[in-house]
C-alpha cells in the first residue's frame, strides 16, 4: 500500500478492536485523507455504532485492521490495473472486445488495490438477517456535480470463467439495489472505462430486530488510472465536507489474550458432516512451538465458529455441486469436455459446502506457510484452481503429487476444488512454517471428504453427524495460537445462521471468491512441485 498523510495525521492512535479485529481511527485524525493503492480493502463495511448504522472502508493493508471513514480516503486503481474487454461475446456488457478498462480483479493482484464489501460486523442480534440492502445511488466526477470520466461495473465470476449477473453496471438507470446476508465477505470485478476521478455514493439499510428502519450513505473518490491520488479530494469532492465523529464505542469486546469462554468436556469429540456454509478447512497454528492445524467450522455462522481436529470432520460435496467439464482447452487439465466434474466453488454457492484455507493465526515472525497436498487417495482426481478470466491450476493430482503452495501469515483463502468421480477421497495435507530464528515445524494430517451421491456420515469407520447452530463463539488468540478443540454448551437456539462470506446479491446468488484478509496474499500463482517432502 501507499499511503498519504495530510494535515498531519497520527495514526498510532488507533488503538480499540471491533468484532473483525479493526480498528477505528479516532476522531482527531478524521479531517487527514490516506490513499490506498495497493492491498486488500473492503470498500464498504456495514457495522452498528451507538444503535446507528455506519459505513466504513475496512483498511486491510495494515496491521490490524483500520476502520477508516470514507470521506477520508481515496481509493487509486492504478495504471498497471489497465487490461482489455476479453473477446468472448459474454464480456460485452463492458465494452467492444478489445479496448481498455482498468480493473480492481476478483483474485487479488498483490500490485494492485483489491477492493471487497463485507457485513461481518453486523450480527442477528442486532439488524433482521435479511434486511441488509446494499445501493448504488449515484456516480459523478472529480468537479461536484459534474459526470463521471467512464462507465463502472461490478461483477464476479463463476467456477468456469464466466461472468455473473452483474452486481453493480452504471450503464443501467441508477439507483441499483442488491440484498447482502449478514456475515458476507466478498470480492468482485470492479471495472471502469476511462481514466479520472469517480465519486460513488453507496448506501447501506438494514431493519432493527425491533423493526425499526436504519440507513447510511457515503461517497467515495476513486481516483483511476493515470491520476496522482494525492491531489483529490475525498469523498463528495467539496473541500469544506465535514465528516461525521468516528466513536471508539464498539459493538462487542472480543480481543483477549486467551481464547473466549467455552466450555469443555472430557467427552470423545463426535465426528461431524459439513455439507454447507464457510469452512476453513485448513488452518493452522502454533501452540508453544508445536504447529497444530485444525478446522474451523463457520456453518453456523460467523460468531458461531468452532474449532475441529482435521481427524472429526467429514467434507460432503453434495450431488447438487455436479457440474460438467467446458470445452474450452483452459480447463482440459480437469478432464474431457462434456465430463461430469465436482465443485468446491471458490465463489460461494449456498447450499454447497465453501471449503478454504486460513493462516490469520500465524503471524508475519512466523514466516511463509508452505501448504503441501501430497496424496489423494479416491475413486478420481483432485484439482484446486483459481478462476479469473483464465484459471490457474495450483494443485492437480493428474500430473503427480506432492503440490505446494507458499501461503503468508494472515491469509485467508478460497479456491474451486474440483473431483472427477463419486465416491470418498482421503487427502494428505501437510503444513509447514519455520518460526524466524527457529527451526522448521510440520502438521500432517488426513482429511476426509465424501462427492456426490455418497453415504457420508460412515467415512470415518464411525457414525458422524452433522453439527448442531447452538455453539458459543470462539477465536483465536491475539498471539498466534489456535483455539483447543472444544464441545460447547448449548445456548438458545434458533435458525442458522448465514453462511460466513455468503450473500444474495439480487439474482447473483454466489459471492466470496478468493479470500484473502488481513492485508495478506496467496504467495504464488503457480504451484511448486517437490517430488520429496522435507523432513
Amino acid at each position: 500500500m501507499t499511503t498519504h498523510h495530510r494535515r498531519g495525521l497520527a495514526l498510532a492512535a488507533a488503538a480499540l478492536t471491533l468484532l473483525v479485529g479493526a480498528s477505528i481511527v479516532p476522531a482527531s485524525a478524521q479531517d487527514a485523507t490516506t490513499v490506498v493503492d495497493q492491498g486488500h480493502v473492503d470498500l464498504v463495511a456495514g457495522s452498528i455504532v451507538d444503535g446507528e448504522l455506519v459505513i466504513r472502508v475496512k483498511d486491510g493493508t495494515v496491521d490490524p485492521p483500520v476502520l477508516r471513514d470514507p470521506a477520508a480516503v481515496v481509493t487509486h486503481v492504478k495504471p498497471e490495473a489497465r487490461t482489455q474487454v476479453p473477446e468472448p461475446p459474454e464480456y460485452a456488457f463492458l465494452g467492444p472486445a478489445g479496448s481498455d478498462i482498468w480493473i480492481s480483479p476478483e483474485v487479488q493482484d498483490p500490485n494492485l488495490v483489491w477492493l471487497g464489501w463485507n457485513t461481518e460486523s453486523l450480527t442477528a442480534d442486532q439488524v433482521a438477517p435479511d434486511s441488509v440492502r446494499w445501493s448504488l445511488e449515484a456516480i459523478g466526477g472529480d468537479a461536484p456535480g459534474s459526470g463521471a470520466p467512464g462507465a463502472v461495473t461490478v461483477f464476479q465470476s463463476g467456477s468456469f470463467g464466466e461472468p455473473l449477473p452483474r452486481v453493480f453496471d452504471t450503464a443501467n438507470p441508477l439507483p441499483q439495489q442488491h440484498q447482502v446476508a449478514l456475515g458476507t465477505h466478498a470480492h468482485a470485478n470492479w471495472t471502469f472505462t476511462a481514466e479520472g476521478v469517480y465519486r460513488l455514493t453507496f448506501a447501506l439499510e438494514a431493519t432493527t430486530t425491533a423493526g425499526a428502519p436504519l440507513r447510511a450513505t457515503a461517497t467515495y473518490a476513486i481516483a483511476v488510472g493515470e491520476v496522482d491520488p494525492t491531489t483529490v479530494t475525498p469523498g463528495t469532492g467539496e473541500t469544506t465536507t465535514t465528516t461525521t465523529p468516528t466513536t471508539t464505542t464498539t459493538t462487542t469486546t472480543t480481543t483477549t489474550s486467551t481464547t473466549t469462554a467455552t466450555t469443555t468436556t472430557s467427552a470423545p469429540t463426535p465426528c461431524v458432516v459439513l455439507d454447507d456454509g464457510h469452512v476453513d478447512l485448513i488452518a493452522p497454528g502454533l501452540e508453544d512451538g508445536v504447529l497444530r492445524t485444525r478446522v474451523k467450522d463457520g456453518t453456523a455462522g460467523p460468531d458461531k465458529a468452532v474449532w475441529r481436529e482435521p481427524a472429526d470432520v467429514v467434507v460432503h460435496l453434495v450431488p447438487q455441486a455436479r457440474n460438467t467439464i467446458p470445452a474450452d482447452p483452459a480447463y482440459a487439465f480437469l478432464g474431457d469436455a462434456g465430463q461430469p466434474v465436482w465443485l468446491i466453488p471458490q465463489t460461494q454457492i449456498p447450499g454447497i459446502v465453501w471449503a478454504g484455507w486460513n493462516t490469520e493465526s500465524l503471524r508475519p515472525e512466523h514466516g511463509d506457510v508452505t501448504i503441501t497436498l501430497s496424496a489423494v487417495d479416491g475413486p478420481g482426481r483432485l484439482a484446486v484452481f483459481l478462476t479469473g478470466l483464465t484459471p490457474t491450476v495450483l494443485v492437480n493430482s493428474a500430473d503427480g503429487l506432492p503440490d505446494a503452495l507458499t501461503v503468508a501469515p494472515g491469509t485467508h483463502a478460497h479456491a474451486n476444488w474440483a473431483f472427477t468421480r463419486e465416491g470418498i477421497y482421503r487427502i494428505t495435507v501437510e503444513v509447514a512454517v519455520t518460526p524466524a530464528g527457529g527451526q522448521r515445524v510440520v502438521d500432517t494430517d488426513e482429511y476426509a471428504v465424501a462427492v456426490g451421491d455418497v453415504d457420508p456420515t460412515t467415512a470415518l469407520g464411525r457414525d458422524c453427524t452433522a453439527p448442531t447452530d447452538t455453539t458459543s463463539p470462539t477465536t483465536t488468540s491475539p498471539t498466534g495460537t489456535v483455539p483447543p478443540t472444544t464441545t460447547t454448551a448449548a445456548a438458545s437456539g434458533g435458525s442458522r445462521l448465514a453462511n460466513t462470506g455468503a450473500g444474495s446479491l439480487g439474482t447473483v446468488s454466489a459471492v466470496g471468491v478468493l479470500l484473502l484478509t488481513g492485508g495478506a496474499a496467496l504467495s504464488l500463482l503457480t504451484r511448486s512441485r517437490r517430488r520429496g517432502l522435507d523432513g
